[in-house]
């Protein structure tokens, strides 16, 4: 990117980021809040309800085993609805000013990615001082995913938010089609708990599989990805690729759709 084009996307980030928490009283805390609601809700649920427990080889409580997966998660998930509705969002720019419209898409996922993966250090710090054991070696093999998960989502997020212009009900089937894949990807449980006729399935799916190394990069210490985590990297890469070609093919049709 040109000199100009790098200070568009961070101004568009930080425009991300503003409008977010604009007139609320606790700003960007609800970036951690939110999250934290929603991991002391799935304990309840998944603990006293339906009386889930983490496998017999870990040594942390349920709460700690969910933290670790539902950060990733909510990263990738909110940076493909960030990056799906980015173009719409942003309609008014797009038709009267002219710049590389995939830059909308870029920073809203980039603020996604920057508040969530804040959000995650935070409970790590925490989950460390409550006594609880992590293995640090492991944060490399943690990070990989997290970039693999933020590519993939961009990918999602370009080639969505280009449809999105066109047909605007991808937003609203994104929701619900986020939420069976929630439950596909090992975030309350892990893929060894999964029927084995399953298994196979569920490793077919880059998600699932980044998800389930970064906890086992911070709960057993492992170094580097395995060859089925180097090659769901890889997918998140060319699905990358892919949005950027498919955006940019559509994009210069942006303004008379809009």
């Amino acid at each position: 990117m040109t000199s100009s084009s790098w200070w568009l996307f961070l101004r568009f980030a930080q425009r991300e980021v503003t409008n977010r928490f604009a007139g609320s009283l606790l700003g960007g805390l609800w970036a951690l809040l939110h999250p934290l609601a929603l991991l002391l809700t799935y304990n309840f649920v998944f603990t006293s309800v339906l009386r889930v427990r983490p496998p017999p080889d870990t040594n942390v409580p349920f709460l700690v085993f969910l933290a670790l997966a539902l950060w990733p998660w909510l990263l990738f998930s909110e940076s493909v609805i960030r990056g799906t509705g980015s173009v719409v969002g942003n309609a008014a720019l797009v038709k009267k000013i002219p710049f590389a419209h995939e830059l909308v898409v870029y920073a809203a996922s980039a603020a996604s990615f920057a508040l969530q993966v804040a959000g995650f250090a935070v409970v790590l710090v925490f989950i460390a001082v409550s006594g609880y054991e992590l293995h640090w070696a492991g944060l490399g093999l943690a990070l990989y995913c997290l970039l693999a998960l933020s590519c993939l989502a961009t990918g999602l997020g370009l080639m969505l938010g280009a449809l999105q212009v066109f047909v605007r009900d991808i937003e609203q089937g994104l929701t619900p089609i986020l939420g069976i894949l929630f439950y596909l990807c090992p975030i309350v449980y892990t893929i060894n708990m999964v029927p084995e006729w399953m298994r196979a399935g569920l490793w077919l799916n880059p998600v699932a599989t980044l998800i389930e190394a970064l906890r086992a990069g911070l709960l057993q210490g492992r170094l580097l990805p395995l060859q089925a985590e180097w090659l769901a990297g890889l997918v998140c890469v060319a699905v990358l690729l892919l949005g950027r070609l498919v955006f940019r093919r559509l994009s210069p049709h942006f303004e008379e759709a809009l």
